[in-house]
């Protein structure tokens, strides 16, 4: 048998288990219904309420936050347009804490991993043996090194210390944000350069980075706003930035240079004034100036332990930008 039949057989198996253990918990089990278009896994029903259920497994044991969002929006979109209520997503594997907080929050759905899952077979000891054989049989994903988990600890220390007291310089607010950027995208962004200076002379900004092909989510940006290049401007104030500060940025943007793209990054979140030039700026000129604050970089860093969880943060963020623009 080769490894994907393995992981089909798998698969497959997890699937038949969580039919056995919705109902050893009272509910009626459909089993791969058709709704709304849509083919899911399962359909629960109990107390006269009725659950998709979509249920996961594949070679790792951490999913990542791109596979945990895909799922969610496709729950959503089922629950929205039919009378099922309450998404069930049925991991056979690991989130981190944060992740979890995250994509619930996020999404609005209910996520069963592993420690939920082992929680509700407990009564059962058949079940729960058979779960605990079907878990041992996924490969584990690597997980963060001491040293990377350290550099963690470090940024989020600086940038919390940094929210609560402003003792940075200019300077060091620029080089700590470039560490942070660093830290979360190397190899995928790569070639930083501070203090660059277009050739006339007029124009200098924070710092600014290359983009390599082969990462969807930097494809993605690259392709969809044709940029070659991520420019950064941090603003160390001590209140919100307005919308001066958005549309000195906006000056060092332009199409013509395949440089459409910038993360304006500021000590506090951005004022309403600085959100609505930042979309002024995406209607009139196609140049996405995104708004991001030293709270935005910390969620990032406690989500690098998951795969893609940094690129799906700052996906949902353009993409919540870019469905809210007033015409």
């Amino acid at each position: 048998m080769t490894r994907r039949q393995a992981v089909i057989e798998l698969a497959l198996r997890a699937e038949k288990w969580t039919v056995k253990l919705f109902q050893a918990l009272g509910y009626s089990v459909t089993h791969s219904p058709i709704v709304e278009g849509f083919q899911i896994d399962l359909v629960v029903r109990k107390d006269d309420l009725s659950h998709p259920v979509e249920v996961k497994l594949r070679p790792a044991t951490l999913f990542g936050m791109h596979e945990l969002a895909r799922e969610a929006l496709r729950l959503r979109t089922i629950t929205t347009n039919s009378k099922l209520t309450s998404p069930i997503l049925v991991l056979f594997g690991m989130v981190s804490r944060q992740a979890r907080s995250w994509s619930q929050n996020e999404y609005g759905f209910r996520l069963w991993d592993i420690d939920v899952l082992r929680e509700k077979a407990q009564p059962f000891p058949n079940l729960l043996r058979e779960l605990n054989e079907i878990v041992a049989g996924s490969p584990a994903l690597p997980i963060l090194t001491a040293a990377t988990k350290g550099e963690a600890e470090r940024l989020i220390e600086q940038l919390e210390d940094h929210l609560r007291q402003n003792t940075l310089s200019p300077s060091d607010y620029e080089k700590l944000c470039q560490e942070v950027f660093v830290y979360l995208f190397d190899p995928d962004l790569y070639g930083f350069q501070r203090q660059s200076q277009t050739t006339d002379g007029a124009n200098r900004y924070d710092f600014i980075c290359r983009i390599k092909p082969g990462n969807s989510f930097w494809d993605a940006v690259r392709n969809d706003f044709r940029t070659r290049a991520i420019l950064f401007e941090c603003k160390n104030y001590e209140q919100g930035i307005g919308p001066d500060q958005v549309y000195s940025t906006e000056r060092y943007l332009f199409t013509g240079g395949l440089r459409t793209v910038c993360f304006l990054i500021s000590r506090m979140p951005p004022t309403d004034g600085a959100l609505r030039a930042a979309q002024g700026a995406m209607r009139e000129a196609g140049k996405l100036i995104l708004l991001l604050s030293n709270s935005d970089l910390i969620a990032m860093i406690k989500l690098k332990g998951e795969p893609g969880g940094p690129e799906n943060y700052l996906d949902e963020r353009i993409w919540k930008f870019v469905i809210s623009l007033p015409r």
